[in-house]
This record gives C-alpha cells, sequence and structure tokens, in this order.
C-alpha cells in the first residue's frame, strides 16, 4: 500500500486559477495516476513472475465513502474483473495498492490473511488441526525470501526506472527553466551585504551554473538551504558591471521568510531581463497612460537615449531620471514566428510621485553593511542614526527618493549625526544611484541602497508633515503604530493587483513599517488607511489619505519585467538519458537530505507538503509546458522512492525489514509482532498524512480567503 507522497513543494499557485490551465490539471491528473500505475506494475508484474496470486491492482483506494454510516460515493470509478484480478481506479486518489494471496497492509486481515494462505477457514487454528508450513503454493507468504524481497522492491525500481525515462523525454524534447541567477535581494540580508544583486554566476557551491547544464534556480535555493549547516556557500560569480570573477562565500541565515522561519537563505531573487512581462499595467502607475502602450515581450533597448544591456542598468536609469518622463525605445516583435518583423518604437512614460502619508518613522540602528558602498568601513554595525545634516525631515522610508533628487541637482557629500558606543560624532558619505534591486523583507530592516546600510525598522512616529491630518489629530513624534488597515475604493477593490487588501488589518507585531509603506507606494495614491498609535497607554486610530508627492518619485512606472529563461535541449538520445539518470541521482540526494534534516532537526515538519502542494506545483510545472511537468514527475517518483523504503512499517520499507529479519535469523516474525508494529506505521502515516493535509489546507486556504 503507497500512501501519499511527502515533497519540499513550492507555494505558487498563481497559475491554477486561472481557465487557461484546465488542460495543464488534466496532465498532472494523469501524470499523478502514471506514477502510481508504474509504482503497482512493478509489484505486480514481479509477483506474477513469482507465481503469486494477485486479486486487485487498483491505483487509489476503494474505500467506501459514508458519513454517518450511509455511503455516499461508490468504493470505485471503475472496477473490472479480468481473469483472477480485479482492476480498478479507487475513489480516494492518494495512492495505489496490489493485493496479493496472503499479504495485507491492514493490520487487522493480516492473521485472516495467513489463514486463508493455508486455505483455512479461519477456525482451524485455533484447533490446531493444520501445519503452519503448509501453505497455498501461490500465496505470497509461500514464497522465499528474495523472492518477496523481489516483489516489495520492484515498485521502487520501476519508479526509479520511469524517472529516467521522463527525464530523458524532457531533456530530449527541451525544456525551458529558470536558471539559477541573482536578481533582486533582500534588504539586509546575506547577499545584500556582499552585494550580489544582478551578479552574473558561473558556480553554486559544487555544482556550476551553464547553459549546456540543467541546473535550476530552485535547485539553487535548495543546495543552499541543505548546505547551510555545514558552513558558508561559495559563489563564483561576477559582481553587476565588473570585468573580473571572484569567488564569494556567504552564510545563509534563518528568519529571513515570516512563513517558514527556520529555512537558511540567503534572501535571493531571481534574475529578469529588460523585457515587458505584461501588458497590464499596475493601476494607478504612469505606465498604464504609457504612449504608445507598452506589449508584453517588448524588449527595452534604451532610456533617454542611454543603452540598456542589463536589468540593472534598467533600474539605475529610472532611478536617476526618477523625477522626470521618461522615454524608451523598445523593439517590438510582431506575427507569427515564419513571418514575425521587428520594430523599434519609442514610448513615452510619465514620472511616478512617492505616496505621501504625512508621516515618517524613526531612524533605527544600523544592521547590516553592504561591501563595497559607500558606508562600507564609514559607518559600523549598531551605530544608531540621529540624522542628516540639512534633511533633518528626511527619514529612512524616504531617504532613497531624497537620493535620486539630491543626485539630480549634482550630489555631494552627505554628514550623518550618529551616536556609537554611546558617544555622540559624526560620519560623511557620499550616495551613489541605487540600482533599486533590493526588496523589503520580513527580516524587520530597511536597505538605504545610496549609501549601503540596513537600518532596523522602527515602530514609532518620526517626522510628521505639520500640516497634515496626523499632525491635527495630536498623534507626536515617539507614537508608537501599532495597526495598519487598508481600506481600498470600490474600483481598487476590483483590480487584480489588490485581490484581498480592502480592510486587511496589519498588526505591527507581523510584519514591519516598512513593509507597509511599500506596499502604500504600489497602491493608487488616494488609497485611505485606517492607522492605530498608542501614546502612553491610550490607542488612537486615524484615517489618512496617501496622496501624490511633489517632491519625491518612484523609481519604476508601474510596469513588470520577464524572468530570465534558458533552454536545455539533448543533442541525442544517449545525452538525454545520461541526464536523466544524473537528475534522478540529484533529485533522490534532494529527497533524501530533507528527510535527514527533518529527522536531525534541523528542518521544521512545516516545511512538508502533502497531496495539496504536491497538486498546485504539478499543476504549476504543466503550466509552463510537457517538460517541466515531466521533470517534475522525475522528482516525484524519486520521491516515491526514497520515502515509500523508508523502514516503517506499512511502507515498501518496513516490509523488507520484516524479510531482512526473517533471512537473517530463518524465522519469520511473529504474528503478534507484526500486526503491533504495523498498526503503529499505520497510525504514524495517517497521523503524518491528516498533518499534511491541515499543512495544505491553510497554504491554499490563504490564497482564497
Amino acid at each position: 500500500m503507497d500512501f501519499s507522497l511527502i515533497v519540499l513543494a513550492a507555494d505558487d499557485v498563481s497559475y491554477w486559477l486561472q481557465l487557461s490551465t484546465w488542460w495543464a490539471i488534466a496532465q498532472v491528473v494523469l501524470g499523478l495516476g502514471f506514477v502510481i500505475f508504474v509504482h503497482e506494475l512493478g509489484h505486480f508484474l514481479v509477483a506474477k513472475a513469482c507465481g503469486v496470486k494477485c486479486e486487485k491492482f487498483y491505483v487509489g483506494f476503494d474505500v467506501p465513502i459514508k458519513i454517518f454510516g450511509r455511503q455516499i460515493l461508490p468504493a470505485a470509478l471503475f472496477r473490472k474483473q479480468i481473469g483472477e484480478t480485479e482492476y480498478g481506479i479507487g475513489m480516494v486518489p492518494f495512492g495505489g495498492y496490489v493485493k496479493m494471496l496472503g499479504q495485507d497492509d491492514n493490520p487487522g486481515n493480516i492473521e485472516r490473511e495467513i489463514q486463508r494462505s493455508r486455505g483455512d477457514d479461519g477456525q482451524a487454528e485455533s484447533a490446531g488441526y493444520v501445519d503452519r508450513n503448509e501453505l497455498d503454493p501461490r500465496s505470497y507468504r509461500a514464497k522465499t525470501v528474495p523472492q518477496r524481497m523481489a516483489i516489495i522492491s520492484a515498485g521502487v525500481i520501476f519508479n526509479l526506472i520511469f524517472a529516467i525515462l521522463f527525464a530523458a523525454l524532457a531533456f530530449k524534447f527541451g525544456v525551458d527553466y529558470d536558471p539559477a541567477s541573482i536578481g533582486s535581494v533582500v534588504g539586509g540580508g546575506p547577499a545584500w551585504e556582499q552585494n550580489l544583486a544582478g551578479s552574473e554566476l558561473t558556480r553554486v557551491g559544487d555544482e556550476p551554473v551553464k547553459k549546456d547544464r540543467y541546473f535550476t534556480w530552485g535547485d539553487m535555493a535548495q543546495e543552499i538551504i541543505f548546505s547551510a549547516d555545514e558552513g558558508p556557500v561559495e559563489f563564483d560569480l561576477k559582481r553587476d558591471g565588473a570585468d573580473e570573477a571572484t569567488t564569494v562565500a556567504v552564510t545563509a541565515r534563518k528568519g529571513m521568510r515570516r512563513d517558514m522561519p527556520d529555512l537558511p537563505l540567503l534572501g535571493l531573487g531571481p534574475q529578469m531581463i529588460a523585457e515587458v512581462g505584461s501588458d497590464d499595467a499596475i493601476p494607478g502607475n504612469p505606465a498604464m497612460n504609457a504612449s504608445p502602450p507598452l506589449k508584453k515581450g517588448d524588449v527595452i533597448l534604451e532610456i533617454n537615449g542611454t543603452k540598456i544591456d542589463r536589468v540593472a542598468m534598467l533600474r539605475q536609469q529610472m532611478y536617476v531620471n526618477a523625477s522626470e518622463p521618461v522615454e524608451l525605445l523598445v523593439e517590438r516583435t510582431t506575427g507569427e514566428k515564419e513571418s514575425e518583423t521587428k520594430d523599434q518604437i519609442k514610448v513615452s512614460i510619465d514620472h511616478n510621485p512617492a505616496r505621501e502619508i504625512g508621516f515618517g518613522i524613526e531612524w533605527g540602528t544600523v544592521a547590516a553593511i553592504q561591501t563595497g558602498s559607500p558606508a562600507d568601513g564609514v559607518f559600523e554595525k549598531g551605530d544608531e542614526i540621529l540624522s542628516v545634516v540639512g534633511l533633518e525631515d528626511i527619514g529612512p522610508l524616504t531617504f532613497d527618493f531624497e537620493m535620486s533628487r539630491h543626485l539630480a541637482e549634482g550630489g555631494g557629500e552627505l554628514e550623518f549625526l550618529i551616536k556609537r558606543a554611546g558617544q555622540e560624532t559624526s560620519v560623511k558619505v557620499t550616495p551613489v544611484p541605487s540600482k533599486s534591486m533590493s526588496s523589503v523583507g520580513s527580516i524587520g530592516v530597511l536597505a538605504i541602497d545610496s549609501i549601503g546600510i540596513a537600518v532596523k525598522v522602527s515602530d514609532r512616529v518620526g517626522n510628521i508633515d505639520p500640516t497634515s491630518k496626523l499632525a491635527q489629530s495630536g498623534i507626536k513624534s515617539g507614537d508608537q503604530i501599532v495597526k495598519v488597515t487598508y481600506l481600498l475604493s470600490e474600483a481598487d477593490q476590483k483590480e487584480k493587483w489588490f485581490e484581498k487588501m480592502h480592510e486587511k488589518e496589519v498588526e505591527l507585531e507581523d510584519t514591519s513599517f516598512a513593509e507597509i509603506f511599500e506596499m502604500v507606494q504600489k497602491l493608487p495614491a488616494g488609497t485611505e488607511f485606517a492607522i492605530d498609535f498608542k501614546s502612553g497607554e491610550t490607542i488612537k486610530s486615524v484615517t489618512i489619505k496617501s496622496t501624490k508627492s511633489d517632491r519625491h518619485y518612484l523609481a519604476m512606472r508601474g510596469f513588470s519585467l520577464t524572468g530570465l529563461q534558458w533552454h536545455y535541449q539533448s543533442p541525442t538520445w544517449s545525452d538525454a538519458f545520461s541526464n536523466g539518470a544524473k537528475q534522478v541521482r540529484n533529485d533522490a540526494s534532494r529527497v533524501w537530505r530533507f528527510l535527514k534534516k527533518l529527522v536531525t532537526g534541523k528542518l521544521s515538519v512545516t516545511n512538508m507538503g502533502g497531496p495539496g502542494m504536491i497538486a498546485v506545483a504539478a499543476t504549476s510545472e504543466a503550466s509552463q509546458g510537457t517538460s517541466r511537468l515531466l521533470l517534475f514527475l522525475t522528482l516525484l517518483s524519486a520521491n516515491l522512492a526514497i520515502v515509500n523504503f523508508l523502514p516503517i512499517p506499512v511502507l515498501d520499507g518496513g516490509h523488507m525489514m520484516f524479510l531482512a529479519y526473517e533471512g537473517l535469523f530463518r524465522r519469520p516474525v511473529t504474528e503478534k509482532v507484526e500486526i503491533l508494529l504495523t498498526y503503529g506505521g499505520l497510525f504514524f502515516i495517517l497521523g503524518l498524512m491528516i498533518f499534511v493535509t491541515v499543512m495544505d489546507v491553510g497554504r491554499i486556504s490563504k490564497f482564497f480567503f
């Protein structure tokens, strides 16, 4: 009996919510069913070859679905008797089984099956009439230990064989994939500190990164997670704008993701390319009114006459020109492949005023300093920033906005008043144009990219616009921000970009105000927010409305970019099968390493996914092409092979454990011990299944509610 597979599944469910993915869902159903079928086919064929009577062959479990004792659904979607075997598709889709004479994974049926294998009606044993060695020759239990081991191991072997076949087919057909790369980074995280945004990778740990080798962004992420406790992860890379390659060792850090706090991560995002990713601009942003409109697939060649050869250059030019309209030179492809044409078009997009809310937050202490930045060697971790000389009304939230203006006016050195080791002093730095490639993460710090520091995010009110509603409400600097509630207009509530935002309450215990301010910049000006402030023991709620700034401007204009993708295709079938075998080996190794870290407590069981997340991840992959689905089925097959061969009674590994005992001691495990251990294994697996299913429901439901 093969229960639901356990994988470290992806969280992205955006694909399966679209009508265009129903064909992908159909492929997933067939693919998952085929993986189960292959496993059971292995058991079935070897059992038949050994002369065992196979009474049932089922994909899914034929368990009657009952409520209050009344059956509401049939046990099987399909069943047909052919010869001595009943073939069917069970109503419960979490596995499959081959029922052999004398064998049953249900511990309640073990004794009965032993009696059946002797041709006994259940009465003779108690009377002592039947010799225990007189078994039906076609019974599973009548076969030798090597034969039974072959039957039990055949399912896993078939899964591994077909996993290689799946991968070989994918590589021969060709597969598009997200390569190991570094695009944006989480501000203040390990990758940000090492200044890795936009770096070009050639090696991750022991894995080379090149176009003629299949190594994905997800593979890199898992390599980082699994290697974190062994020391820093080494990268061979060329930093953005650098001419020479270098080797960088980066130590992963836990707590980088709020939903997976025990995962050691570097804070990396995948690389993008200078190509428009969608026809739709974010509502309330100037890209909506681009003239002429941007189209998905437009390749950005120039911004205001400056050639764009990489995304970091695009973002930097947007930052430098933030306060001005920009003119993009794009290359647009039209027509079918056989008759496509490429035209260069100039597109004008207005500037994008920042959204002001009438107040800022206090400066925090320096939590991280970026390698090679203006702050490197000037600031120290733990420095408390008091103010910026001449810019006392500018806080951390709007500092990079102000630096765009400062640089446009000629730039120059700035003086920071700080407190270091209890003593007030000052330091001077010269800001540089930000690449705008750091995001606000969940680690409670905010990156100031123009000088290269990350500060702890305060929940205290800093500077207040004296003309704002907040000032008139009696809120003072130093008051604590407790809660923010988004109050969207009816029109914005209908926009897909802002789904589930209306009346969403965010406690500052669960997030940082920097994350909220980042969302404010994405929402249209004029959006209202109810903010709870605490002064002493008094909590006061103030409803404020964001307004367009006449001083600060956002670098980006509201259009999306396309993720970097590579294409790999094996030139020969020999190469395809060779790469297929390597892929199965790598997938099996990662599954094994994941399980080891679970057992040793280095990873939490909350990182597991069950049937729901398997379906979500598989559908996401299928939506990106049949080859991607085949590679996911490769991972799933390797997963099933490893998990199902764990020495847990009920699983194939548990049967092998009993058979190993019998082979070593020349006698089988006693019926009582086998029944007791099988019940233990069954309860463990069922408990685990319930746990991961509940986890799945929690993960998936957040996309609906």
